[in-house]
């Protein structure tokens, strides 16, 4: 749907930016099970953003808001036109999965517009929740090892993990939390289309790659049941970072 949700006011919104992708299905799904007003919002991806909300809607609040303005001029601003299109603004949920045309570009752009977003998103955030989530989903570069993304994912993983342990100091004042999710080897078309032929072949020691519905489950602990935690960097790659590929 893509209208507005102002008279539900009682009801807990989450924005995801970055929605159009089977991650982005995955994780909206998940919130909307949970009871939450969804916004999507994924400027690069228009059709298939309007196609997950079409579908999601059937399920519960969802709005497609990716043609409004929000990382270009006023952030804040565009924030609080959202935040009044649902109500409410309780938790952004940041997701990336790289776009295969552009891949390197949008990644040497990509943290300071998160920057950007995460700091406005904090005062709007504040105005309806003492208790309020930022999530920042990545990637390990590990997925795009032998391909031209592998260095820059690990740049911007940098940027972003000090970005995060930043903005919990200083959204905390204000009573949001902010952390981050790192996630491993990936089954989502987006990725494997992406990744190198060793890559393809690695597995992990629980001898399966992540699905989106993975990451949407933790994402939604994230901002749900985590009433305490912030400024942490998760890392959920099925322990592969632990060492070893498994049996």
């Amino acid at each position: 749907m893509s209208g507005d949700l102002s008279d539900d006011t009682d009801v807990q919104a989450v924005l995801i930016h970055g929605a159009g992708t089977s991650l982005g299905l995955a994780v909206g799904r998940e919130f909307v099970r949970r009871g939450m007003t969804v916004a999507l919002y994924d400027a690069a991806r228009p059709a298939r953003t309007a196609a997950i909300a079409r579908e999601l809607s059937a399920e519960g609040s969802v709005l497609d808001l990716s043609e409004l303005p929000l990382d270009e001029g006023d952030v804040e601003l565009n924030l609080a036109g959202i935040a009044g299109r649902c109500g409410r603004l309780d938790a952004l949920v940041n997701l990336f999965v790289p776009n295969g045309e552009n891949g390197v570009a949008d990644l040497q752009s990509y943290a300071l517009k998160l920057y950007q977003r995460d700091l406005a998103a904090a005062a709007i955030i504040a105005l309806y929740n003492n208790n309020g989530m930022i999530v920042n989903q990545f990637l390990l570069a590990s997925s795009f090892a032998d391909t031209e993304l592998g260095h820059c994912v690990a740049a911007a993983r940098g940027a972003i993990a000090g970005m995060t342990r930043t903005l919990c100091v200083r959204h905390a004042r204000l009573g949001v939390r902010v952390n981050g999710l790192l996630v491993g080897l990936l089954d989502a078309p987006e990725i494997k289309v992406l990744a190198s032929e060793r890559v393809l072949a690695s597995t992990t020691p629980l001898r399966r790659w992540a699905e989106p519905v993975d990451v949407a489950k933790c994402l939604a602990f994230l901002v749900l049941d985590s009433g305490y935690i912030t400024g942490q960097l998760w890392v959920m790659d099925g322990g592969l970072t632990a060492g070893g590929n498994g049996p």
